[in-house]
């Protein structure tokens, strides 16, 4: 079947979340620990609340909660699966080390490693969601994201990332979605952006996951809570500054071990000497 999606997808089901610390994504320790086990030895492993399954007489997670975190895992670099083994990349090893002193104040440490590794992330990729969309997909979602913030005031919504920067094909049309939202603001007409990408009564259960990934986790800039727009963050502008300022060139990668190394190694991070 030929790739054809040409919005950005709605599919990511779990948000991914850092800080702060006391509220860290549960899956996320099970997952970062899990290199070289099997997809079904880490299910064994995952939070599992039996009193609120679906299925009382289930004793183990569902397989899609494995499926579920390691799209996002591994949509941001940390990990992928290859020849039906759990493989934890560097930056996800590094992200494993933090798990237990990230805090607000050392944050920026981590959160500038990540900020590499994501302005590498492209839409269109070898992985199962990322080989859906048209070739004429050339995005960088996440770097994406973060030129429209820092061109739109260091901040955007829900409503224009679903209606406009959703719809984004490439880094020409990400700047005509940038001054379309401009004037949607001046007009303060939300609407003048046109219909919805993400649709329905959970559509910003779908938005969310896409923000969260952006953030690294909330450490790049925080969750808008009940505010109306997502804002950078003072302590961490300059580091979304200094990454949205690189310009990958778009890649064919043979597989999706290729690819997500490719990401991990964008990170930069330091020799591990222990």
């Amino acid at each position: 079947m030929p790739s054809v999606d040409i919005t950005w997808s709605g599919s990511l089901h779990q948000t991914f979340r850092l800080l702060p610390k006391g509220k860290q994504s549960a899956n996320l320790r099970p997952f970062l620990e899990a290199d070289r086990l099997t997809p079904d030895d880490l299910l064994k492993l995952l939070p599992y609340d039996k009193a609120r399954a679906k299925d009382p007489a289930k004793t183990a997670p569902d397989p899609k909660r494995y499926r579920d975190g390691r799209q996002v895992y591994q949509t941001v670099g940390l990990l992928y699966e290859d020849a039906g083994l759990v493989r934890v990349t560097d930056l996800g090893k590094a992200t494993l080390r933090w798990l237990d002193i990230i805090t607000e104040k050392n944050r920026v440490i981590l959160a500038r490693h990540a900020a590499y590794a994501l302005a590498a992330c492209q839409l269109r990729n070898p992985t199962g969601a990322g080989e859906r969309y048209a070739a004429n997909m050339t995005v960088f979602p996440f770097a994406f994201i973060w030129r429209a913030m820092l061109a739109l005031e260091g901040r955007i919504s829900s409503d224009e990332l679903n209606r406009s920067i959703f719809k984004v094909q490439n880094e020409a049309q990400l700047s005509m979605a940038i001054e379309n939202i401009r004037k949607a603001r001046d007009a303060n007409d939300v609407s003048l952006l046109g219909d919805e990408t993400i649709t329905g009564d959970a559509k910003n259960d779908r938005i969310i996951p896409w923000v969260s990934l952006a953030s690294f986790g909330w450490t790049l800039f925080a969750d808008k809570g009940n505010d109306t727009h997502y804002k950078l963050d003072p302590a961490t502008h300059y580091v979304v500054r200094e990454a949205a300022r690189i310009r990958h060139p778009h890649k064919e990668f043979s597989s999706v071990r290729a690819y997500i190394e490719h990401v991990s190694r964008c990170a930069a991070l330091p020799k591990d000497s222990r």
